[in-house]
């Protein structure tokens, strides 16, 4: 039960790690865009500068042919930061576990169901049973909170928890 426990825990810590990872990489796509547009805007400065005492026809010319390479640059990092909200949508960002005895006999609370969800409430909800004599694990697939298995009032409330944030 320890193992399944620190195997849980181990997978969760993973898939933390791993939006952090979508997290930061979306990060330094903003960063990215943020400097591009700070050196478009000291371009159109310069282009100011210059209009006031060049060849306006040539140095328009020239900012077009920039400008089209600029939002060729653009729609590029659009796409990829649109691959990467598409990511993270799928991955797991809501855990709600439940701890609770399920037998009289047993004592302390040593059986649990855990849900494991992402942005649109579709995941798993897993249910590990502790018994004096033996322990039984389940797993379903959860589809918009809903599965197309009976779950328990424990697996209910553990994807509540993880749909309201709850630990």
């Amino acid at each position: 039960m320890q193992e399944l426990m620190m195997m849980l825990n181990k997978n969760v810590n993973l898939l933390v790690l791993f939006a952090i990872v979508l997290g930061l990489i979306d990060f330094i796509v903003v960063i990215v865009i943020n400097s591009k547009y700070t050196k478009l805007k000291n371009k159109y400065k310069k282009l100011i500068k210059e209009l006031e005492m060049g060849d306006v026809v040539d140095l328009l010319a020239k900012n077009i042919s920039k400008n089209d390479e600029f939002n060729e640059k653009l729609e590029k990092f659009r796409k990829e930061l649109s691959m990467i909200d598409n990511e993270m949508k799928a991955s797991i960002k809501k855990v709600g576990i439940v701890r609770y005895n399920a037998f009289n006999d047993v004592g302390s609370d040593l059986s649990f169901s855990i849900a494991l969800l992402d942005s649109d409430d579709n995941g798993i909800v897993i249910s590990g049973i502790y018994g004096r004599n033996e322990t039984a694990t389940f797993a379903k697939p959860i589809i918009k909170a809903q599965s197309n298995y009976p779950l328990s009032a424990e697996e209910i409330q553990a994807i509540d928890k993880a749909r309201k944030g709850q630990r």
